[in-house]
């Protein structure tokens, strides 16, 4: 049974989806090291997400369909925002803050801070309901009968286990991209205006999936 669910975990860890694509894109972009930070973030989101299911928690969250959808729209409008302020209006007013010591600036892309990362993927994590409802179903469903261990610490360890499977699996996404980037020496581009709508794009995206994925 544990063997089934590490291998489930691997694979669903491998699956397109919004966290993987983020991790993707970041790694691309900004490096290893960015998607590295963002990674811990989603990681962190999954332990939130277990202790909620071990203490049943996330059963009371996902009957109240008034709370699912506010934390739905609260994931997606901060998606939305991310993506609003690569654009290049609002980047001038961030290259002003640079300037005033805010934000640092190396080869002309902005350098974001690894706790800043690390935040945008905790909170895209936290904030998409789809999370909450997977977990919910897909946890005890792996608990075996006659086990040992109380039912609700048996959830936080396979909790742990996916979110390290996912940890490995986003690691190496985050290692890929990072090679890639060295490769192609994108950060060169990064200043473009072309690719500051598509890194919005990337945003809005991930947003409705969020949003309006079912």
């Amino acid at each position: 049974m544990f063997f089934k669910f590490l291998s489930a975990s691997f694979i669903l860890c491998l699956l397109p989806g919004p966290d993987i694509i983020f991790v993707m894109t970041q790694s691309i972009s900004r490096g290893a090291k960015a998607a590295f930070a963002v990674t811990l973030g989603l990681c962190s989101g999954l332990f939130f997400h277990t202790a909620a299911v071990a203490l049943g928690v996330a059963a009371l969250m996902a009957a109240s369909p008034v709370f699912m959808t506010w934390i739905k729209i609260f994931g997606a409008a901060y998606l939305f925002w991310l993506g609003l302020s690569c654009l290049p209006i609002l980047a001038k007013n961030k290259k002003t803050e640079a300037r005033e010591g805010t934000l640092s600036q190396k080869n002309g892309a902005e350098e974001y801070s690894f706790f800043a990362l690390y935040q945008q993927g905790l909170i895209m994590n936290l904030c998409n309901p789809k999370v909450i409802l997977f977990f919910l179903s897909f946890l005890p469903a792996f608990v075996p009968e006659g086990s040992a261990l109380p039912k609700g610490l048996y959830i936080a360890f396979l909790g742990f286990c996916f979110a390290l499977t996912a940890f490995c699996v986003f690691g190496a996404v985050s290692l890929l991209g990072g090679k890639l980037n060295d490769v192609l020496r994108i950060e060169h581009y990064t200043r473009s205006k072309v690719f500051a709508y598509a890194t919005a794009f990337i945003y809005w995206f991930i947003a409705g999936w969020i949003f309006f994925g079912r």
